[in-house]
């Protein structure tokens, strides 16, 4: 009798054992084959469905497995190295791990494409466009798709974009996820632009005088940027070199007519408080509104500093 009451006994306290050793497997953590992955840090909470009693459910969450592969690449996490994570955090016994000897980790991303840059940097061109063009079109260099974050995209143009010019230019493309620039990366493209220039009609003189007999207007593809293409309005303007027939015109070909043109007699006004006299004066220099000259007075045949007001008329203060 006291045998089988000691085997009973002996039976209960190890059936007893087991019941706690089995208490104590209380997480069931499952990882997929294939996981997508957010966020710069693998989180072991964000790779698993992890079942266990509040507490231990947090403390199994927060383990760390590393680093995330980059945007849209694919690394691999073996079975070896969570085993070891959970051990090292004092969690051995407690859990049981159901995934495979090695799982495919992605990094969730979203794909910006060649034709997604291209638009960016076509709207923007069609925002400066100058108002001259009658035409344009924009060639792509090499553009490599991009790999960024999920959210929303937009674009923006970086640093100084006040300048469009026919040939290669580079944009400085802000890709932007969720309002935040998340990248910056130089966009190449060839930009072609067709739009109303003049053209001389005939060979031009340094210092000759525009009239509507000297230039034709057509329409034609830029080759610098630099082309004139505001009005020219007749006998406004100059030529400030001498030009072959058919030559297009440049900014840097016209500047508008002088006031005072250098050797003209001209009318000079000396002011001293209220009193004001008018002489003739020789212009030693061509001179525009505003600015200041030498000219001669014929009368003392002395030399003076004019300030121009108006046609072939300048003006000298007294102190």
């Amino acid at each position: 009798m006291k045998k089988a009451w000691f085997l009973l006994l002996s039976l209960f306290l190890l059936t007893g054992m087991v019941s706690v050793g089995a208490a104590e497997q209380q997480a069931l953590i499952t990882i997929l084959p294939a996981v997508e992955v957010e966020g710069e840090e693998l989180v072991l909470g964000k790779l698993a469905t992890i079942v266990a009693e509040p507490k231990l459910r947090e403390k199994i969450s927060r383990i760390s497995l590393g680093r995330a592969p980059r945007f849209g690449e694919t690394a691999y996490l073996y079975r070896t190295n969570v085993v070891y994570s959970l051990d090292r955090s004092g969690l051995a016994g407690t859990y049981t791990l159901e995934m495979p000897a090695k799982v495919a980790l992605t990094r969730a991303s979203q794909l910006v494409t060649a034709e997604q840059m291209l638009a960016a940097i076509e709207a923007f061109i069609g925002e400066q466009a100058s108002p001259y063009w009658t035409a344009w079109r924009v060639e792509p260099g090499r553009l490599h798709e991009r790999r960024v974050p999920r959210g929303e995209l937009a674009y923006r143009l970086e640093g100084d974009t006040t300048t469009l010019k026919p040939g290669l230019n580079t944009f400085r493309l802000g890709i932007m996820v969720d309002g935040a620039v998340f990248t910056t990366i130089p966009v190449t493209v060839r930009l072609t632009i067709e739009a109303p220039v003049y053209v001389s009609t005939q060979q031009l003189n340094r210092y000759e005088d525009l009239t509507a007999d000297v230039v034709r207007r057509e329409v034609r593809e830029l080759t610098t940027g630099n082309e004139w293409l505001g009005e020219l309005t007749a006998e406004r303007y100059r030529v400030t070199r001498d030009l072959p027939a058919g030559r297009v015109l440049f900014a840097r070909d016209l500047e508008e007519k002088p006031l005072v043109t250098k050797g003209s007699i001209i009318r000079l006004i000396l002011q001293s408080g209220s009193i004001q006299l008018e002489l003739q004066a020789q212009a030693e220099a061509d001179g525009w509104l505003n600015q200041e000259i030498i000219v001669t007075n014929l009368s003392s045949n002395r030399r003076l500093t004019a300030t121009v007001i108006g046609p072939g008329l300048v003006e000298v203060k007294l102190k």
